[in-house]
């Protein structure tokens, strides 16, 4: 019986452990600088920009363009809402269907900067990236 126990407490663990990431990287940003991502999706690319405005009272006022979707938010760090999810492709064939996730890792009130963490899941890579523009305070 324990032997049962041990082997399907393994097998939720290796079900539930970690995704399998396509990419994975941190992203530190001043205030408004523009970052933009050129996304491979399949045979598509798309381009998403994203950036921060203000960190008050634990929360960061974060802004995203995706196909010409305007996205904005409140992230918290140490809270449930500390992430920012967009289905990059619709696709009826698979399950899965290929996601980015930015999250909110931290603030560094010295630097006045925030460090993100962008997470791609399924057929989806980053082609092309960097900080594009600041904009105006």
């Amino acid at each position: 019986m324990n032997k049962i126990c041990i082997i399907f407490l393994l097998n939720v663990y290796c079900l539930f452990a970690g995704m399998d990431w396509t990419n994975d990287q941190e992203i530190a940003l001043g205030r408004n600088e523009v970052y933009e991502m050129q996304i491979s999706v399949g045979n598509n690319t798309r381009i998403l920009r994203f950036f921060w405005t203000l960190f008050k009272g634990e929360g960061l006022v974060f802004l995203a363009k995706y196909q010409g979707f305007n996205h904005q938010m409140i992230l918290y760090k140490e809270y449930q809402k500390n992430s920012f999810r967009v289905k990059l492709a619709e696709d009826q064939k698979r399950k899965n269907s290929p996601y980015l996730v930015i999250f909110f890792k931290n603030y560094d009130e010295k630097n006045k900067q925030v460090t993100f963490r962008v997470a791609t899941f399924g057929d989806a890579y980053i082609a092309q990236e960097g900080i594009v523009e600041k904009k105006k305070d």
